[in-house]
């Protein structure tokens, strides 16, 4: 997955391993296929949460694996924007999808310019069929 990538730094997390990142406590393959047989659609969210630094920072490209590893999502994170405000921005993505082999989402990779000061998280919510 490193090669789709223009910017030069490895993920962060998981893409390059056999085993995913995220996992679902309780949501076991057979719950997800009976729940995938009743819904006609699937959404989640994630949050990316970052401590603004004083000047300006360097885009990020992120990536998302689909549950069926054949699919990812792509963004651009333009950087944590200093603000009077708050000492932490959060950005959110919101993923929808009649596609419903897609979510949950199985994995994330951020790829940036290698500043090591740079301070985030992820809080990756809950998968929702109807």
């Amino acid at each position: 997955w490193g090669e789709h990538s223009s910017l030069k730094q490895p993920p962060l997390a998981g893409f390059l391993s056999a085993s995913p990142q995220l996992e679902y406590a309780g949501a076991s393959a057979v719950q997800l296929r009976f729940l995938r047989l009743h819904s006609r659609r699937a959404a989640q969210k994630v949050s990316y949460s970052c401590t603004p630094a004083p000047q300006p920072q360097p885009h990020k490209e992120i990536r998302f694996l689909a549950d069926s590893r054949d699919h990812s999502y792509a963004a651009s994170l333009h950087g944590c924007l200093l603000d009077n405000e708050s000492s932490i921005t959060d950005t959110i993505f919101q993923f929808s999808t009649e596609e419903l082999g897609l979510l949950p989402l199985r994995d994330l990779a951020v790829f940036h310019n290698g500043d090591a000061s740079h301070q985030f998280g992820f809080t990756v919510g809950p998968v929702c069929f109807s």
